[in-house]
């Protein structure tokens, strides 16, 4: 792109200078990560990645008006808290993955997309006689979904009605193993599916968090990953800050050009 420009550059220049970038922007990630732990409502993500040719993980942390990412070598909970505080006391938006469910002091809402799909491709692989489990919890959610709109003694009352349809899915039989798979996930996580109705400020989704992946992941197709982990760290902090400029509305070349004229990159923030 900058030899169309006319401007000559080399992979010897573009290191140097992305590595010195990524060590500017140190004051940015962290005042992001600070704004993110503030939010009242956080989606969080993650995606294999590569290291050194090593199996790794992307994290991301969102919410309204910052994004947060991290490169880590696993995927428990150690990893989530470089990112997110263990205290967080906000609600998370997750996928369902257990390791989300330790941050004891928050709300959660799992994602209704992911249970819509998984239904989906129930029904789709299961034999007839099994299909009418996952197309009964396919029925709770869109209609947990459609009650959006409704006043919040209405959506109060869907609440409870869906609920009480959640317990009786529990107490009856499921011959196919992966029905019961299924309504033991959802009566694991029924505290969570409906807090999108509690308080209509909250996804019913992690579209925010997937959005977020999105152009590592074609990334990652591209180049695999990072050949160090000083490179990964360089990435993670130049992606926070192009997404979150975005996100508030700024030009992030723009922003990345006045912290590289900055006398002092520390006193420079999103």
């Amino acid at each position: 792109m900058l030899s169309h420009f006319g401007v000559p550059v080399t992979a010897g220049a573009l290191c140097p200078g992305t590595q010195s970038t990524g060590t500017d922007l140190v004051a940015v990630q962290n005042s992001t990560l600070v704004r993110v732990n503030d939010a009242s409502m956080v989606v969080m993500d993650e995606t294999g990645w590569r290291v050194e040719g090593e199996g790794a993980w992307l994290w991301t942390a969102t919410s309204k008006d910052a994004t947060a990412y991290n490169v880590a070598d696993g995927r428990g909970f150690d990893e989530a808290t470089l990112l997110l505080d263990e205290e967080y006391a906000g609600t998370l938006v997750h996928d369902g993955w257990a390791v989300y469910r330790r941050y004891e002091n928050a709300r959660h809402q799992t994602c209704v997309a992911h249970l819509l799909r998984r239904c989906v491709e129930m029904e789709s692989d299961l034999p007839d006689w099994a299909r009418g489990t996952p197309q009964e919890v396919k029925e709770i959610l869109l209609q947990a979904l459609d009650a959006r709109e409704l006043s919040k003694r209405k959506r109060r009352a869907v609440v409870e009605d869906l609920a009480e349809r959640i317990e009786l899915l529990a107490e009856a039989a499921h011959p196919h193993d992966a029905n019961r798979r299924l309504v033991k996930h959802l009566v694991n996580e029924t505290d969570a599916l409906f807090t999108f109705l509690h308080d209509t400020g909250i996804d019913a989704t992690n579209w925010r968090g997937e959005q977020a992946i999105r152009p590592a992941v074609v990334n990652r197709k591209v180049w695999g990953g990072n050949r160090t982990w000083r490179g990964a760290a360089n990435q993670c902090r130049m992606m926070s800050a192009i997404r979150t400029a975005t996100q508030q509305g700024l030009d992030p070349i723009e922003f990345l050009i006045r912290l590289a004229r900055a006398p002092d990159p520390g006193v420079v923030s999103l």
